[in-house]
């Protein structure tokens, strides 16, 4: 099975003499079986490991999973990293799901402790996971791409298992008499992977045929395959109608009519990915309109996501981003705290503050010293939060988005506009004038309703806690306190 792996790496080029090799190793059997087959190759092909296990602190029972990849570490002399990061809280930060957020902590683990090295992460997915990907693309709905399975290469990532079944990895260490751990989650039906691995594959396994697995596999190679071929040609297809300038993506439509329908739709897609940066949020609906639109009369245009316009001109259509829309005149009033206010604040006193409409915002301080905080048990509310007050700099207000407006959105305090912030979150732009904000000058405190800044944050530090709840469909609100 060693010279299986072997042969599948050096067919990969997954690793060179020499490289810095981490793997991720959970304490489960298929990543004990990578660390040992990683061993043992590197008896062949020189190689440098480094172990990085991540605790996602979810289960009680975590911490033995560390403790038995640290000692497998030891027994082997293989450098050990433990990772703790809550990736519960990591997916309400983020709008992720559990699994999604999982994924993003492990990574940047990985990324960390390989940094600059020259080298690769190595993960333990394998045949069975291929699978379960080819079938969650297809019930969810995919494109040829998505029934490629999992790649054994991508970036610096590598995969040197794909080429054994779940099965052969258990056997495998069943011969070596070895021990792993068993993920309680691997076994629930919370994650749609979970009920196609237990209750789809396996009884595909079961009571369809035995090969299912290695079936499966074989048909990802040949979807990879063909997929290599139509990214082939969707290349010579692109660099034959598609002519960039001046930041304007033009198909010719007489040499895009002369392209197979197949490969026609993926050179729409390419000139759409390249003029947007990104391929997210871009699909079928997209290239079915910029087909339609080559049909239509010179001067029409559509309207495209990432502000992109498509417009019919005589020889085909040109693609471009729309210059940024002026902000539109905000019709919201600004409420401004005033030093009355604050005082009030400082006394103790709550206030009850109406922003618009039937919309209001208590406001209240509270002080540490006093009331025995427990920070772990910060209000996680869509609409009461807690912050820092002594960071706050100016008078709060109460308003709707400015030029200039920004906020922290992590531990360093990295900076991201407003308007960035609005475009990752797909925040429609008619909406956007109409948000709420709290803020200190340029400094967005809170948007209401969605995050708030890294900065004002409260910690351990913490000694004045301004509490805010904003409220809606409020009746017969009068005074601001």
């Amino acid at each position: 099975m060693v010279d299986r792996v072997l042969q599948y790496i050096r067919e990969h080029h997954m690793i060179e003499d020499g490289d810095c090799i981490v793997a991720g190793v959970s304490g489960g059997a298929d990543s004990v079986c990578l660390l040992l087959m990683l061993l043992e190759i590197r008896k062949v092909i020189p190689m440098e490991i480094r172990v990085v296990h991540v605790n996602h602190m979810i289960r009680a029972d975590a911490a033995e999973d560390a403790d038995y990849v640290r000692k497998l570490c030891l027994a082997n002399k293989v450098s050990f990293t433990l990772a703790e990061e809550d990736v519960e809280a990591v997916a309400h930060r983020l709008h992720l799901s559990t699994e999604e957020a999982g994924r993003e902590v492990r990574y940047a683990a990985f990324e960390k402790e390989l940094g600059t090295r020259r080298g690769k992460i190595a993960v333990a997915h394998n045949k069975n996971d291929s699978c379960e990907t080819f079938l969650f693309h297809l019930f969810r709905g995919t494109s040829l791409k998505g029934l490629t399975g999992i790649q054994p290469v991508r970036d610096r990532i590598i995969r040197p298992l794909l080429c054994l079944s779940r099965s052969e990895i258990e056997l495998f260490l069943q011969a070596g008499n070895v021990s792993y751990c068993i993920d309680s989650t691997n076994l629930e039906d919370n994650y749609s992977r979970n009920v196609i691995r237990h209750h789809i594959l396996d009884t595909a396994v079961r009571e369809i045929s035995s090969a299912a697995v290695s079936h499966i596999s074989d048909a990802c190679d040949r979807m990879n395959e063909a997929y290599d071929l139509i990214a082939d040609m969707t290349r010579q297809g692109f660099e034959a109608c598609v002519t960039v300038t001046s930041k304007v993506y033009h198909i010719d439509r007489g040499k895009f009519l002369g392209l197979h329908k197949t490969i026609q739709g993926y050179v729409v897609m390419e000139t759409l990915a390249q003029a947007a940066g990104s391929r997210k949020d871009l699909g079928t609906v997209h290239i079915r309109q910029i087909r339609e639109l080559l049909d239509r009369q010179c001067g029409r245009s559509i309207q495209l996501p990432y502000q992109l316009r498509a417009k019919r001109d005589y020889t085909g259509v040109g693609i471009y981003r729309e210059p940024d829309r002026p902000m539109q005149e905000v019709v919201l009033s600004e409420i401004v705290l005033s030093e009355e206010e604050r005082a009030a604040l400082t006394a103790g006193r709550e206030l009850t503050i109406l922003v618009g409409g039937h919309q209001k915002i208590e406001a209240k301080l509270i002080f540490v010293e006093n009331n025995g905080i427990d920070f772990k048990n910060i209000p996680q509310k869509k609409y009461t939060k807690w912050f820092d007050y002594d960071k706050i700099e100016r008078s709060i207000a109460i308003r709707t988005r400015r030029p200039g407006d920004y906020l922290t959105v992590n531990a360093a305090n990295q900076r991201k506009t407003l308007k960035a912030y609005f475009i990752d979150h797909k925040i429609p732009q008619p909406e956007r004038d109409q948000i709420r904000l709290v803020a200190d000058g340029n400094h967005i405190i809170w948007i209401v309703g969605e995050r708030i800044s890294n900065y004002y944050k409260v910690s351990e530090a913490t000694r004045t806690i301004l509490s805010l709840t904003f409220e809606e469909n409020v009746r017969q609100l009068s005074a601001r306190v």
